[in-house]
């Protein structure tokens, strides 16, 4: 199971939460690793890629319960993210968990050295209708087809960009990116919804490419493909 550790004092678990369409809920949990209680605010967002942009909206079809709480040091807490209306039939949504710090008000009796920062944390939250495929157990739960998925190299502001367009109707989630054996991306490069597109800035000196490669959410990976016009 994945989590996020983020500034070594919020853990987050799991990072791929999703509901199937027979599920109403689901957990996420938040432990505090630090040496002071905190206060986190927990909101639920639409998510969608229009014009190669992230958009998010105010929704209210998922919502995380309780949406504020207050975690004591070294303790967690349980979320819980609960539909509250139906996903169409056929229809992967996706969503984005936004977690925010609730700076504490300061305590004058104690000197304030530097700037606290609040901290955001964000994780995707796929949520899917009736007839979709999904998988309980595994490394990924929904997979995409390759022959949805094509590449290319753009450029934006000036500066090449690699641009990934999936045509299906689940999202492709892209790790461990190389084009022509060089390195793109080590880890997670990012995702791309259904019907949408994304780029990328490219690593200084990659302007073209013959091949890319990639670890995706599919039955058969890498991903390995040769550019599209």
């Amino acid at each position: 199971m994945g989590q996020v550790n983020a500034a070594a004092t919020i853990l987050l678990w799991p990072i791929d939460p999703w509901l199937s369409a027979d599920t109403r809920a689901t957990e996420l949990w938040i432990q505090n690793q630090g040496n002071s209680p905190t206060t986190m605010q927990v909101r639920i967002v639409r998510w969608k890629q229009e014009g190669g942009y992230e958009r998010y909206t105010a929704q209210q079809d998922v919502v995380a319960s309780p949406p504020i709480v207050t975690i004591s040091q070294g303790s967690k807490q349980l979320i819980r993210l609960i539909r509250q209306a139906d996903i169409p039939a056929g229809v992967e949504q996706a969503y984005r968990i936004i977690v925010d710090e609730i700076p504490q008000p300061n305590d004058n009796s104690k000197l304030q050295i530097g700037l606290k920062l609040q901290m955001r944390y964000s994780i995707p939250l796929f949520v899917y209708g009736q007839g979709v495929a999904t998988i309980q157990e595994g490394a990924h739960h929904a997979l995409v087809e390759t022959r949805d998925l094509s590449w290319r190299i753009v450029q934006e502001g000036g500066k090449p960009a690699l641009q990934v367009r999936n045509n299906g109707d689940i999202h492709v989630r892209l790790s461990q990116v190389k084009l022509d054996n060089r390195s793109v991306a080590d880890g997670l490069l990012g995702y791309v919804l259904p019907r949408s597109s994304r780029s990328w800035p490219l690593p200084s000196g990659v302007s073209r490419a013959s091949k890319m490669s990639a670890e995706i959410n599919a039955r058969n990976t890498p991903w390995q493909s040769a550019p599209v016009n």
